[in-house]
């Protein structure tokens, strides 16, 4: 019978935070998709070691899926696909949310293969329960490009690298100095961070910016 392609989410900064689902799919899956092979490697050693009652017999294949090399591995995974399950996970969080994976989902649904989500940790919602801001109404942006405007009445969401955050939030308010805005850094982690824009922060950054709909 054809695999199923598990999209799985794995945590964003504390272990805890992974769900028995996703354990189990991690442990029992031969083939798992993923960024950086030796980060994921980590983690399942450390899942096996953790709950081995979940482990799986097979040997596992760790394939590397990045942006530069995505479309050549999406023929690769779907002759997998023929034959076993396959995993597909990013560094940190949800697949696909500003991280490689559009492109194998997208082939593996247009081939038929059955494709799941295996749902769990994620910056984007996770920095919105927290932000204080609207929740109703939000748009994920990623990271900014050098086009970019804000609709009122949404909060946006917007990743950012810590060294660079500074200059985003200086074009932000210089732009739209109405809105309100909150940074959360190193969610989940012993460091986080949840405050109003303007402060120093750490480590990867979400930028949550509301524009009021006056």
């Amino acid at each position: 019978m054809a695999g199923t392609l598990y999209v799985v989410a794995t945590p964003i900064g504390n272990l805890e935070d992974i769900t028995v689902r996703a354990i189990k799919i991690l442990l029992t899956t031969e083939v798992i998709a993923c960024e950086d092979t030796r980060r994921t490697g980590q983690l399942v050693k450390i899942l096996s070691e953790r709950f081995p009652q979940y482990l799986g017999e097979g040997h596992k294949k760790f394939i590397s899926v990045r942006d530069w090399n995505e479309g050549k591995m999406v023929s690769l995974l779907l002759g997998y696909l023929v034959h076993s399950d396959v995993a597909l996970v990013s560094d940190a969080g949800t697949p696909l949310i500003s991280d490689p994976g559009f492109k194998v989902v997208r082939a593996a649904r247009e081939a038929g293969f059955n494709v799941s989500p295996i749902p769990g940790p994620s910056a984007v919602t996770a920095a919105l329960s927290v932000s204080g801001l609207p929740t109703n109404k939000f748009i994920f942006l990623g990271f900014l490009g050098k086009r970019w405007e804000l609709l009122p009445g949404y909060t946006h969401v917007i990743y950012e690298n810590p060294m660079r955050v500074s200059k985003t939030i200086d074009k932000i308010l210089l732009k739209y100095p109405e809105a309100e805005m909150v940074l959360a850094s190193e969610l989940t982690k012993v460091h986080e961070n949840i405050t109003k824009g303007g402060d120093t922060v750490k480590g990867e950054v979400t930028v949550l910016v509301y524009l009021p709909d006056f």
